[in-house]
């Protein structure tokens, strides 16, 4: 009997991670997949299981992977964002309050290694680890902690990746632009100037979809990307290029 190939995806009840949760059932890159998260997910297929998890607390865990009771071929570092609630843009700035800067980092960041230090000495050859990062590591941005969070996941993936790839295990990070997630809505709720804001900024004048950044990850977690380990891909309508020129073409 075949062995099911199993992916645990952190934050994939809802939104980016579910995209990436079906993104890797579709394009067969597994079986099966375990979403981590705080709430409940979708409950209509029985490929996924969903186990209520708080991947800034390495018990809960430890707790939440006894439960799946098997090591996956896939690992998907997606959980993040705000862990604010109605935070503005200036809350968001240089002297941002000192705890939620912390638990910015705890959940873009430092997640990451809880879940990986519980899951990552169980991988095998052949299995790949995906983070979720974000341009905002890569470019200075007004989203001070979160920016400073996904620089060091993006620094974080490269290291493992070295370590990692003598084991035949590889690991690599997304960098998705600008998607209009409960963030960018408390950022900008206006959505013609969010539109607009965008355009201003991104070559191809547009924001990304979920299903684009869940596509990438897919792929970078399947065979197709089995010589690819400690790259960064952005998705971003080429913003960290600098914005369009417009002109003659």
């Amino acid at each position: 009997m075949t062995k099911r190939r199993l992916a645990i995806v952190t934050g994939g009840a809802r939104g980016l991670g579910h995209a990436m949760v079906r993104a890797l059932l579709d394009q067969d890159v597994v079986d099966r997949v375990a979403v981590f998260d705080l709430i409940d997910g979708p409950s209509d297929d029985d490929r996924i299981t969903v186990h209520r998890c708080d991947v800034t607390d390495v018990e809960s865990v430890r707790a939440a992977y006894a439960n799946v009771g098997a090591a996956p071929r896939v690992l998907v570092n997606n959980a993040g964002g705000d862990p604010g609630s109605g935070i503005t843009a200036a809350q968001h700035g240089p002297f941002e309050d000192p705890e939620q800067f912390r638990r910015m980092v705890d959940l873009n960041f430092t997640s990451a290694h809880v879940v990986t230090s519980v899951i990552g000495p169980d991988l095998t050859d052949g299995a790949a680890i995906c983070n979720t990062a974000s341009i905002a590591g890569q470019m200075a941005s007004p989203l001070f902690a979160y920016g400073a969070a996904k620089a060091a996941l993006i620094n974080w993936t490269m290291s493992m990746a070295r370590v990692l790839g003598p084991k035949g295990i590889r690991i690599n990070a997304v960098a998705p632009g600008v998607i209009r997630t409960q963030l960018w809505e408390q950022l900008e709720p206006d959505i013609d100037r969010y539109k607009e804001s965008v355009a201003a900024r991104t070559p191809l004048l547009s924001d990304q979809t979920p299903e684009e950044i869940a596509d990438a990850v897919a792929f970078l977690c399947s065979d197709r990307a089995s010589s690819i380990t400690g790259q960064t891909l952005a998705i971003d309508g080429g913003m960290t290029m600098g914005p369009p020129i417009h002109g003659n073409v």
